[in-house]
């Protein structure tokens, strides 16, 4: 693998394009080795490939074709007239978190709204809102399945340690937010690579964090998901690591993975990543939900 890498190290940022035949979505006829042994591509969830994604065996599990047209496009309509909060991400400045804009919407109120909030009013919102989202969103998708509720489900079916919703003071977390990226906005996140980061003081338990993407919505031309192949940061250190000025120069080749309406994404959301910016009539709209993974094996949801 390492020629391989090498090889791919020396091409310049690549672009994969899933418009091909269904029946080469799991053969990788025509990929090259790189891309086989990078972006894992699949028909369904299964604990083999759920393993090596926790395992940083490959950067991206991508199941194709997880949720139905008809579901999409309910939830696409329902987040695009619901979802206009704008969704901060946190960034880590001399050991402390500051939340930045990158262009994304949001529907529904995520956990990093109480990292800088010291009243206490942002987490007593963030708890009396994560259920009635959760329901909301289920609503929306009946009456047939949310792909949350079916994530959750086929996750508990196929991992063989415990994999369920995260509770944070006592309460269940909101698992499933609305992501809706306009296309005016697009640029903002591309510019920067990034990285998500769960405080350890939220869950003591977590080693590593990925993200389980549902794309209910593509733009015509760009939106790829660019990832970088390079050793996921460490929980030791990750609180105090400060993204250097221009992180994406100093680093390697990157790669593109290009979603299609009704594909689910997973990835380590601790290496560097970004959405390259896009064009056309349609949003990118998303439903999202990290997941934490712990040294026993075991899995809890939560954003």
């Amino acid at each position: 693998m390492s020629s391989q890498m090498e090889k791919h190290e020396d091409q310049n940022s690549t672009d994969f394009s899933s418009s091909r035949k269904e029946e080469d979505l799991i053969n990788f006829e025509d990929t090259p080795p790189w891309y086989r042994n990078l972006v894992l591509e699949t028909e369904e969830l299964t604990a083999d490939a759920l393993a090596d994604l926790f395992n940083d065996k490959i950067c991206v599990l991508c199941v194709k074709n997880y949720i139905p047209d008809f579901v999409s496009e309910k939830l696409d309509a329902f987040l695009r007239e619901k979802g206009s909060d704008p969704y901060t991400h946190e960034i880590r400045k001399n050991g402390k978190v500051d939340l930045q804009y990158f262009g994304v919407n949001r529907y529904g109120y995520p956990l990093n709204s109480i990292y800088t909030d010291e009243t206490g009013e942002n987490l007593e919102k963030y708890l009396k809102e994560a259920l009635p989202t959760m329901r909301s969103i289920r609503k929306a998708a009946a009456p047939y399945l949310s792909p949350i509720d079916k994530f959750r489900v086929e996750l508990d079916e196929a991992w063989p340690k415990k994999a369920n919703v995260a509770t944070f003071k006592g309460q269940k977390t909101l698992c499933g937010i609305g992501r809706i990226m306009p296309t005016s906005l697009s640029k903002l996140s591309e510019v920067h690579p990034h990285f998500d980061a769960v405080p350890v003081s939220c869950f003591p338990d977590i080693h590593k964090q990925f993200t389980a993407n549902f794309y209910l919505n593509v733009p015509d031309q760009g939106g790829e998901l660019e990832i970088w192949n390079v050793p996921p940061l460490d929980i030791s250190t990750i609180e105090e690591f400060k993204i250097p000025e221009d992180w994406r120069s100093q680093l390697p080749a990157s790669i593109k993975v290009k979603p299609e309406k009704g594909d689910l994404l997973l990835f380590n959301t601790r290496r560097p990543h970004a959405i390259t910016s896009f064009s056309g009539l349609n949003p990118r709209t998303s439903l999202q939900t990290f997941i934490g993974y712990t040294k026993e094996s075991e899995i809890f949801l939560w954003v």
